[in-house]
């Protein structure tokens, strides 16, 4: 086998290899006389069916077979002689495949940038902190009371904080749009749970009365269908209703599962709350370090992972918009971020590689714990975990970055940023 490798760019490698016919020949030859043993012709005995037939009949599939094998192996075999990475696939293009002569092809790759890891012991990172004090708690029963409001009809205008029942058609260009339709729809007004403007023009209204308006989509709405256009809507009030917050008495503490006083339904509301804070303040606390990393580190990234990082971006942009064709998404709507991803992982790979970490696997239990934890049959899902390797890989995906930024975090100057709850509690939602 002769191989000669040329550099296309700075990461782009283009491999010339040739391999010797005779032993193609010989593989093909080897490849028929195990066929000639095996296969059923109508005429011939099994076994005893002449090799010319068999080469006749075979030949052409079987040699094609083993040319795309001889350079599948003769790449790897190659790659490894060479000493080189390859960071994607590669682009394989055959040059001669002329039977009685030496096969040639070419193999396009790009291999894996070497670069150097930032000193992380002069990294400096800032991190959030908080605390739940007793305003978070008493705001969160104060959402706990609305949630339980009772709600009484009333008559006259209806204005902010009031409940509304509404039947309402949304129309694009005068036609009915897919999801603009509704009846007795309850919105609480002033809630915000509807498209900027919509709420606003229902004030004033009493049951009985309907109005016609016309409101604009945001810009970066959902449906792009809808995004940044104007649709009108016709609207009919059906019921306006003023709500009464419930007592903190024995039957609204009982209904959320606290048997005791107020105290220890407040007690449950901050066990929960410091819950839900120190799992953002982690998320919050990874996302800085991963940003000090792409800030802090400089390489080249391969065009094709690039690419690749992109079209898994376009794919799950159309998933997600529920769009059946991507001609409306560029490459440039995802290049940003597709760079950022693969800048990212081939950091983390180096750190891992350096620090030659091991992914723990108690905390992949846990973790697949915790994502059980989270539906009706539990077991179950821990045993798809259990069988499935691409989906465990996934978790031991995760867990690896996580101790990734332990580790991190465990070596840079860390900068404490004190923040709100709220600040990062809403932040997140």
């Amino acid at each position: 086998m002769q191989v000669s490798v040329e550099e296309t760019s700075e990461l782009g490698r283009k491999i010339t290899i040739t391999i010797p016919t005779d032993k193609v020949e010989k593989e093909v030859n080897q490849r028929l006389n195990s066929l000639k043993g095996r296969v059923k012709i109508d005429g011939f005995r099994p076994g005893k069916v002449p090799m010319n037939v068999v080469r006749q009949r075979y030949g052409t599939q079987v040699n094609q077979e083993v040319m795309a094998d001889e350079m599948q192996a003769s790449y790897r075999d190659a790659v490894l002689q060479e000493k080189l990475r390859p960071a994607t696939a590669p682009n394989i293009e055959p040059q001669n495949v002329e039977k009685g002569q030496d096969l040639t092809f070419i193999a396009t790759f790009d291999v894996y940038p070497e670069f150097t890891l930032c000193d992380f012991s002069k990294l400096e990172v800032a991190v959030p902190v908080a605390d739940v004090e007793d305003k978070d708690v008493e705001q969160t029963l104060e959402r706990m009371r609305k949630q339980r409001m009772e709600w009484s009809e009333v008559e006259g205008a209806c204005k902010n904080e009031q409940r509304i029942t509404l039947d309402f058609v949304g129309k694009l260009d005068g036609v009915e749009f897919e999801g603009g339709k509704a009846e007795d729809f309850p919105l609480v007004l002033g809630d915000g749970g509807m498209i900027a403007g919509f709420e606003d023009n229902l004030l004033g209204l009493k049951a009985g009365e309907n109005k016609n308006f016309a409101v604009t989509f945001p810009e970066d709405y959902g449906n792009s269908e809808l995004a940044g256009k104007e649709a009108t809507f016709d609207v009919v009030i059906k019921k306006v209703e003023e709500g009464a917050l419930p007592e903190v008495n024995d039957e609204f503490i009982s209904a959320f599962g606290v048997d005791g006083t107020v105290d220890a339904l407040k007690a449950e509301i901050r066990k929960s709350l410091e819950g839900e804070l120190q799992q953002q303040l982690k998320v919050k606390s990874k996302e800085a370090v991963m940003q000090a990393l792409v800030d802090n580190n400089e390489l080249t990234l391969p065009e094709a992972m690039v690419k690749q990082e992109v079209a898994a971006l376009r794919k799950q942009a159309l998933e997600n918009f529920k769009m059946e064709t991507d001609s409306e998404l560029p490459d440039s709507l995802f290049e940003v971020e597709a760079a950022r991803r693969v800048k990212l992982g081939l950091i983390i790979g180096e750190i891992v590689s350096a620090q030659a970490l091991q992914v723990d696997q108690q905390l992949v239990n846990q973790r697949i714990e915790q994502l059980a934890s989270q539906y009706a049959d539990r077991d179950q899902v821990i045993q798809y975990y259990s069988t499935n390797n691409q989906a465990r890989a996934s978790v031991e995906s995760l867990v690896m970055e996580d101790q990734v930024v332990d580790w991190i975090l465990s070596q840079v100057i860390k900068k404490e940023n004190k923040e709100s709850f709220d600040n990062i509690v809403k932040q997140r939602q």
